[in-house]
């Protein structure tokens, strides 16, 4: 059996030991005034006192005493000041949310104001189009309609054929069909033989609108309008077959006639005035309705040329021809659905060739690709894809892509003309001098491979508005403009969230570097800064004090 312990164990250690150990302290401590005296906090001295034999004893008691109290009176009223402040804080904070919120419904107002005042703008400058349209064409002697060579049928308006041939006053029609150098040249005969069947039809190239030197000596002149250049690229054809056809008509009538220019948007039709006046009289570009309003110019004394606003095209035809003959420019939302509806009717292979790009699943990828192609990326490095979408739309509807229509296997007669209204169009003319000019014309001029164009497949007539009453009343949007307004508010709350913690932080520092900051309020703001929002969390930095502490329950040998 084994003896029971009586006694605890004994304390006593040896002097080595304990020797140790009070030298291990000693430096602990020093290490730690040390350290102290370095950040600047010295302790505190004690108060002596007041001695018994010092002269005025309850003297000086009594005004430290009173000392004391004015100390507690003076805390009482920082800690009431604070309060104050708090709530006058509180208060501000919820008078910026009314005024933000009274701002914002003031935004909303505004911006709803502001999309009815842009529709009824356009609302006005379209009926304003209608108007002049038809002033030009009760005015014109002869109306040219000015077609696009790349897509003929796709740029006739049969309204506009249509109001001419009703019109009183033996109103000629002819065809001019344009840009004939961006489409090869087998096709172009073939379009001119299909046209000339229904309407007299003039092959025409317009001059390009640069400035030649001669404008620049003669800057300080009074002549100041650009000249065209006389270079290879820039020359005009098929001018002088059609002032040849207009004299001719002009004989007939023994007087000046008036020849009024109508067609869609990009078709040229200011360019051929500028051709046929070899002047820069009229503004040209590549902007969808540049021309304003009626314009006139007089070509020689028997000419007098009437430039027209453009065709608008109705709202009920196709994606493709909106993409193309629209009047206003496309709105970011409907960017990809008109780049969609051009790309369905393109050879595939063909675009990517033309364009250099990979192959594509959808539109939205194409336009991916294209952005990135192009260099235009958005911050972080995301595709530009509304940009690529406009140059896209720019590049087909100005006189950059050469893509090219054919026309149908078989002619028929179109459905707005008659037999008689054909007949009448012809005999006006002399068709064989302007069969020959044709052909010298399609001499003259330079083509493009038709393997290096695209061929691109038309859908035929695009209907036009030419009366006011046909115009639609659009409404506005509402529900685009909230959400767009939504999307800002709660992107300024997440700012002003920001700069509240901010604020804290600031203070907190403030406080900590004057040393009045106390134990609780130190707590109270740890635990809110750990609830902070994730992504805007603190590096709060421990202190180093209780690093070397010295452990007692650790034998140091």
């Amino acid at each position: 059996m084994r003896r029971p312990k009586l006694k605890k164990a004994s304390k006593r250690m040896t002097c080595h030991k304990r020797f140790k150990i009070q030298k291990k302290v000693r430096e602990h401590n020093r290490k730690v005034r040390k350290e102290a005296k370095k950040r600047g906090h010295k302790k505190p001295k004690k108060d002596l006192g007041v001695p018994n034999a010092a002269p005025f004893k309850e003297q000086v008691l009594r005004e430290a005493e009173q000392r004391k109290q004015r100390r507690e009176e003076l805390k009482k009223q920082q800690k009431l000041d604070r309060q104050k402040g708090l709530e006058k804080k509180r208060k501000q904070e919820a008078n910026k949310k009314d005024a933000a919120k009274v701002k914002l419904s003031e935004k909303k107002s505004a911006a709803k104001q502001k999309a009815k005042a842009n529709q009824q703008s356009e609302k006005k400058s379209q009926k304003f189009f209608c108007k002049e349209l038809k002033k030009v064409i009760e005015a014109s002697d002869v109306v040219l309609e000015v077609l696009d060579a790349r897509d003929p049928l796709g740029s006739r308006c049969p309204q506009v054929e249509q109001l001419v041939s009703q019109m009183e006053g033996e109103k000629k029609i002819l065809l001019v069909l344009n840009k004939i150098d961006l489409i090869p040249k087998e096709n172009l005969e073939k379009w001119l033989d299909y046209l000339n069947q229904e309407l007299p039809t003039v092959a025409f190239k317009s001059a390009m609108q640069q400035k030649d030197k001669t404008v620049q000596e003669k800057k300080h002149t009074k002549r100041r309008s650009a000249y065209l250049d006389l270079s290879r690229s820039s020359l005009c054809f098929g001018s002088e077959c059609l002032l040849k056809l207009l004299r001719e008509h002009s004989v007939t009538k023994e007087r000046v006639i008036q020849v009024g220019v109508v067609g869609f948007p990009n078709t040229g039709k200011s360019s051929v005035i500028n051709s046929l006046k070899e002047v820069h009289a009229c503004d040209v570009g590549p902007v969808r309705g540049l021309t304003k309003c009626l314009q006139i110019v007089h070509i020689d004394k028997q000419i007098r040329m009437l430039d027209s606003p453009c065709i608008i095209a109705a709202p009920s035809s196709s994606a493709l021809a909106l993409a193309l003959r629209s009047t206003a420019d496309i709105d970011a939302e409907n960017l990809v659905g008109s780049v969609d509806a051009i790309l369905k009717h393109c050879n595939k292979q063909q675009i990517m060739l033309h364009y250099n790009i990979p192959d594509y699943r959808n539109s939205l990828e194409f336009l991916t690709l294209l952005a990135q192609k192009r260099g235009m990326l958005k911050k972080g490095g995301l595709a530009d894809t509304e940009s690529a979408a406009k140059l896209f739309l720019y590049d087909w509807t100005g006189a950059k892509v050469s893509y090219y229509s054919r026309p149908p296997p078989a002619w028929t007669l179109s459905p707005h003309l008659s037999r008689e209204i054909v007949a009448a169009a012809q005999q006006a003319f002399n068709l064989q001098d302007l069969e020959e000019d044709n052909k010298s014309t399609i001499k003259g001029s330079k083509y493009p491979n038709e393997a290096s164009s695209i061929a691109f497949q038309s859908l035929g007539f695009t209907e036009g508005i030419i009366e006011e009453s046909e115009l639609p009343e659009e409404v506005v949007d509402l529900e685009k403009i909230e959400a767009s307004e939504d999307e800002e508010e709660l992107t300024e709350g997440e700012d002003e969230e920001e700069d509240e913690i901010e604020s804290d932080i600031e203070e907190e520092s403030n406080r900590t570097a004057s040393g009045k900051t106390t134990s609780e309020e130190l707590k109270a703001k740890n635990s809110d800064l750990g609830k902070l929002p994730t992504g805007k969390q603190l590096k709060i930095e421990k202190t180093g004090d209780l690093d070397d502490a010295y452990d007692f329950n650790t034998d140091y040998m």
